[in-house]
């Protein structure tokens, strides 16, 4: 059976650009902007630029952070996840947290929910991987039983990259030239 293709988008920042707008250190930057807590919010932007979807007015929008209008097929909705070395969780952000919980039919619905996830690869910052992954894709690792409420590890997720794309990496500059408005 071949692999599905994937193109997996490059992004580097400059960390010492970071670091002097900031007014912080280079290792404060790294260790902020590893933190997917932290850095969601600018993932939303950065992948509305990178892959031209519009990202939703309210960051409380239930379920996406952005879409695409495809006329008359309707709405294509897409989730952005960013994860670190603790792994990345796919469920809606209400199930995820100190005292929630998702059982096993919330995680289904929070991803049929959308039709494609993006996620930012935080691990090598400044330098970013995005993911575009088609949300069917997760749902055969649910059947598979590879991806539960817990998520899936860093491991486990590089080896299901391996296993099921055939990745194509493209490499761009995100900054002042590139996808930024004036």
């Amino acid at each position: 059976m071949p692999k599905e293709k994937l193109t997996v988008v490059e992004a580097e920042f400059s960390l010492e650009e970071i670091a002097a707008a900031l007014k912080l250190t280079p290792e404060d930057v790294t260790a902020k902007f590893r933190d997917p807590r932290i850095t969601s919010w600018f993932a939303e932007i950065w992948g509305e630029r990178l892959f031209g979807y519009k990202k939703h007015m309210s960051s409380n929008h239930a379920g996406s952070d952005g879409a695409i209008q495809m006329g008359d097929i309707g709405r294509f909705d897409i989730s952005v996840r960013c994860f670190n070395n603790n792994g990345i969780k796919f469920q809606k952000s209400k199930f995820i947290g100190s005292g929630r919980k998702a059982t096993p039919d919330d995680l289904i619905e929070s991803i049929e929910s959308v039709e494609r996830y993006v996620l930012v690869d935080l691990r090598r910052f400044p330098l970013l991987s995005f993911y575009p992954i088609d949300s069917k894709a997760l749902l055969r690792l649910i059947r598979n039983g590879k991806l539960t409420t817990s998520g899936i590890g860093q491991s486990r997720f590089d080896q299901w990259v391996t296993d099921s794309f055939d990745v194509t990496t493209r490499r761009i500059a995100l900054g002042r030239a590139t996808g930024a408005r004036g």
